[in-house]
């Protein structure tokens, strides 16, 4: 959710979310907990590395743990979760614990976990390979933004925030942080300079060929933003546009088109009111042209979701706009699945609560055919003991065709946290 401080200033309003959290790519994550009368297995398993999974996290009674499950041809899980690490520094016991986001690195070896606590956010890496787990860049506050592609295959992009004592790496003896490169191997991290306190910084998002850098920053809630492009060492800052204060909103959420030629992004309330709808915009990836599509959730922090073919964009929607408590209280919200064509400004709604049963209809993934989407729909999630999230699949290739869609064979799975 939104904060009204500066370090709670978007993208990372996803403070608080406990719903899916898809990783882009082959993988993806999830988290759930297990009942009471079903407690998760103490000892750790050793699972095929040569698998692909989807990863969750999961509550008991000694905190959160991480565990994962082979991941079927329709993105769904084969079988139960199984426990692969254990988080440290007592994480998940506070109601107030969450996991906002699960990412697998592009070479396979590294899954970022960042995870919010009531002092901040820290990142937890999970070695898949080691089946290993430690906080990195160790001994600081700050939240993960996205992996670096190219590279080493295992850099990310990193928003510091505090230093936690002696042993926090400092920029030339001194706290100065910009946007950090870290290595998940090592925790060594390079410092790009953004000409603002890292505070400022809302959101950054790497091209696919990893060359450029995309990146919002703000002063403060009701201030406006401004977005800028620059290149991935730092070097030739372009400022693209501002979002004045006189506008109230904000731009974040930005994502690139698979062919690299368009950026989606989403225009947000800058308001103290953390849950209102978002515009989701569309421009070149020089910053040009810039179109409204349509409106969506809003502050949730919810993905953009381009098709692999960069014809199709898949969003989350509000279906319950009307209801003003769902302005404040992410408990009553209501929400779809649509789509939309970029080339021809059409949206359409392909999943609802109509047609699962379900008021959260979330976190959409595509097939590689850019014809099928898989999601997850859920009651809302208590945050002490969980939902029960289903996986389903909806067509999404024909717009005057009825929308169709397929609940998913899974393992039923309880006392969900969050799902990825």
């Amino acid at each position: 959710m939104r904060r009204a401080t500066l370090t709670g200033l978007l993208l990372l309003v996803l403070v608080g979310i406990v719903a899916v959290f898809y990783i882009d790519g082959e993988y993806r994550t999830s988290a759930y907990s297990h009942t009471a009368a079903h407690p998760l297995p103490a000892q750790l398993v050793t699972v095929n590395t040569a698998t692909a999974y989807l990863y969750y996290t999961l509550k008991q009674t000694t905190g959160f743990v991480l565990a994962r499950a082979p991941k079927g041809s329709d993105g769904q899980p084969l079988s139960a979760p199984q426990v692969v690490a254990h988080f440290s520094d007592d994480f998940g016991l506070a109601e107030s614990d969450s996991v906002i986001a699960m990412q697998l690195s592009p070479d396979g070896r590294y899954l970022a976990i960042n995870g919010v606590r009531d002092h901040g956010e820290q990142v937890w890496m999970f070695d898949t390979g080691q089946l290993t787990m430690s906080l990195t860049p160790a001994y600081v506050l700050g939240n993960f933004l996205h992996w670096l592609p190219g590279s080493n295959g295992h850099t990310f992009l990193y928003r510091p925030m505090l230093p936690l004592g002696p042993s926090a790496p400092m920029d030339s003896n001194s706290w100065k942080p910009g946007l950090w490169e870290v290595d998940a191997a090592t925790g060594q991290h390079k410092s790009i300079a953004i000409n603002v306190p890292s505070a400022f910084l809302i959101d950054a998002v790497p091209s696919p060929d990893g060359s450029r850098i995309i990146y919002s920053t703000t002063a403060g809630l009701g201030l406006g933003s401004d977005t800028w492009l620059m290149y991935a060492d730092g070097s030739n800052k372009t400022h693209l546009f501002s979002d004045s204060s006189a506008a109230h909103t904000i731009a974040a959420l930005f994502t690139w088109s698979p062919d690299g030629k368009t950026i989606a992004f989403e225009r947000l309330s800058d308001s103290p009111t953390p849950f209102l709808p978002a515009g989701l915009w569309v421009m070149n990836n020089g910053g040009g042209q810039q179109r409204r599509l349509a409106d969506t959730d809003g502050g949730h922090g919810y993905t953009l979701v381009w098709s692999p073919d960069s014809r199709k964009i898949a969003y989350v929607v509000r279906t319950n706009v009307s209801n003003r408590q769902a302005d404040v209280q992410m408990q009553a919200l209501q929400s779809g699945i649509a789509v939309v064509d970029v080339a021809t400004s059409h949206a359409w709604m392909v999943a609802s609560t109509n047609q699962t049963g379900m008021p959260l209809n979330l976190n959409p993934t595509w097939s590689s055919d850019s014809a099928q989407i898989t999601f997850t729909a859920a009651n809302p999630t208590n945050l002490v003991i969980g939902g029960m999230p289903r996986y389903w699949s909806a067509r999404a290739i024909i717009q005057q065709m009825q929308p169709a869609v397929t609940p998913i064979r899974t393992p039923i799975m309880a006392h969900v946290i969050a799902v990825g």
